[in-house]
């Protein structure tokens, strides 16, 4: 069981603006000028002239990340695909989508040295106190007995979503998706953000940080 992060919001900027502000680490930002039809966009804010996107790459350390937000009907396809028959395998009895926000997360070492990646540290920030770990096989596990179905269904579509900790092949990326619980709606959250907390390359512990804005439009 990991241990729940302290909500301090000084940690919360401590983490999260040395990254956001880091030339290196920054993703393009968004053209506000263009029309409103993605709910969050690229960057940690609105900037003219750069293109108008969902997905958001950083490279450090010869390690590249990439990652954009699926709605629901791109993230069952992909468990169907995986398993036949389990496109729906997270909604209700009664048919009801499961509140889960999902990343499509994709991860690439183009390193000499040996790169460890362990998806425990992908933490979701959004407003004030909001710090979430991504659900791991355990938690989808129980969430499925929650509602009324057998845990062990998860099984056949493991390999679609990060669980355990990985050593990344030069050369050889790695894509999978990654589940968060829902955020509440809120009309003071700004930007969205995942971190990884911590990825190793050689002996050597890193960070990076993928963020997002909200459209003003949504």
């Amino acid at each position: 069981m990991r241990p729940p992060l302290r909500p301090a919001v000084a940690r919360f900027f401590l983490i999260t603006l040395p990254l956001l502000m880091a030339p290196a680490l920054v993703p393009a930002p968004a053209d506000c000028s263009e029309p409103a039809n993605l709910s969050i966009v690229a960057g940690p804010e609105c900037v003219k002239g750069e293109p108008r996107t969902d997905a958001v790459s950083i490279s450090s350390q010869g390690v590249t990340f990439s990652a954009r937000p699926l709605v629901l009907e791109e993230w069952e396809a992909r468990l169907e695909k995986r398993a036949p028959g389990s496109g729906g395998l997270l909604r209700g009895h009664d048919g009801k989508p499961a509140a889960f926000q999902v990343f499509l997360l994709k991860v690439e070492s183009r390193n000499k040295d040996l790169v460890r990646f362990q998806p425990g540290n992908v933490i979701r920030l959004g407003g004030k106190y909001e710090e979430d770990h991504l659900l791991d096989y355990t938690d989808l596990y129980r969430y499925l007995q929650g509602i009324g179905k057998s845990g062990e269904d998860i099984e056949p579509v493991r390999d679609e979503f990060f669980d355990s900790g990985m050593i990344l092949e030069a050369g050889q990326p790695v894509e999978r998706m990654v589940f968060f619980r829902d955020l509440p709606v809120s009309k003071k959250r700004r930007t969205l953000t995942l971190l990884i907390s911590s990825y190793q390359v050689g002996t050597e512990t890193h960070r990076a940080a993928l963020a997002w804005h909200f459209d003003k439009g949504k």
